[in-house]
């Protein structure tokens, strides 16, 4: 129902209930940030229906800890955090980590690097890699927000030197991720998204928060906000690109298929969900799709703004392969399609619409 009619729609209808059931629940919510843009933070903040605070109010959240935004003051004498948590936020996380029993989100990618020490990303001079594992040991649940969280993302690109994972993923493999390198076993909700939207986490940690089980997919994302449709299915644009009418440019009047839209691959809500209170959205915008809820986002998408025309491979990996890491065993026949569809081929309607032409060449125009 959440998933259908919005999370201020049902947030007003069901406010009461969920409050009870997560104020039951006692769970805290310890917030820690990694490599990456804190966009995802942003989005949250910018929920704009509900009202972020109204939303937080409305089902009990207590943000105990993040590291954005609240003042990371206090001071550390020998390596230890000193005076109380009242004025030394390291220790405030340090004790609300050791009281166990709370919610963990991660945002931003958790560097290995250099050299397994994890340094390439710190707080207080602190590993994230070891902050990390402290907070993960000890959480009831853990959700990865965003796609560097979730699987390593623009924070782990082609080029990188940070060696950054995701929590449980390194792209499309589970077995790279960070826990992966700390031998740890923990259950993980994936919300990707570069950003989130704030409804699709906003709805999940009510569910994680009150208790109830969470469906996901094969990558272990919410199955209420990904995997049903591709973008391209409920696009707006949609019927421009049957009747093969493509922008050459950005911010046209057409679809952005040829400038270089992901959406025949990417499966979330946003077409249907929207964003910024429901009213847009990157091709409604005049953007490409760029599919950056996906695993292997971004190294197999790009360009973002080009077609890949006449080649059997994206990014070096054959077409049925890449269909099976991005989409994974159970959509993967549509994958398959689809992928193929974007790197080798184009609609019916286009092929037609290139052979009409040539054949009014050959009659001189006519």
């Amino acid at each position: 129902m959440a998933a259908t009619v919005g999370a201020g729609a049902f947030l007003a209808a069901n406010s009461p209930a969920i409050a009870a059931a997560v104020a039951d629940s006692g769970k805290k919510i310890i917030w820690l940030q990694g490599a990456g843009c804190g966009g995802c933070t942003t989005s949250f903040l910018n929920g704009g229906y509900p009202d972020i605070l109204a939303a937080i109010d409305s089902i009990s959240i207590d943000l105990a800890y993040h590291n954005g935004l609240m003042s990371q003051q206090g001071i550390t004498i020998d390596g230890v955090p000193s005076n109380t948590s009242a004025y030394n936020a390291v220790k405030k996380r340090d004790e609300m980590i050791d009281s166990g029993g709370y919610v963990l989100v991660v945002e931003g990618a958790i560097p290995n690097g250099p050299d397994g020490t994890g340094m390439y990303c710190t707080t207080g001079n602190q590993p994230l890699k070891e902050i990390f594992s402290e907070a993960a040991e000890k959480a009831d649940m853990i959700i990865a927000l965003g796609t560097c969280a979730a699987f390593g993302g623009i924070s782990a690109a082609d080029g990188s030197v940070t060696d950054a994972r995701g929590v449980a993923y390194f792209g499309a493999s589970r077995f790279k991720g960070i826990m992966s390198e700390l031998n740890m076993r923990k259950k993980v909700i994936n919300v990707a998204g570069c950003p989130s939207h704030p409804d699709w986490f906003i709805l999940t940690l009510a569910d994680v928060l009150s208790g109830n089980e969470v469906d996901v997919d094969d990558y272990r994302r919410p199955l209420a906000f990904f995997l049903k449709n591709t973008i391209h299915d409920t696009c707006p644009w949609r019927g421009y690109y049957d009747a093969g009418q493509r922008n050459g440019v950005l911010a046209g009047d057409a679809c952005l298929y040829d400038m270089g839209c992901k959406g025949t691959v990417a499966f979330a809500d946003c077409p249907v969900r929207m964003w910024n209170g429901g009213v847009n959205m990157c091709t409604r915008a005049g953007g490409p799709c760029v599919a950056c809820v996906e695993a292997e986002f971004p190294d197999v998408f790009m360009p973002f703004f080009g077609r890949i025309e006449d080649r059997s491979v994206i990014a070096g990996v054959d077409v049925n392969l890449a269909a099976k890491l991005i989409l994974g065993a159970t959509v993967a026949g549509v994958g398959v399609h689809g992928i193929k569809r974007l790197a080798i081929g184009d609609n019916e309607r286009h092929n037609y619409d290139d052979d009409r032409e040539s054949r009014k060449r050959k009659q001189g125009g006519k």
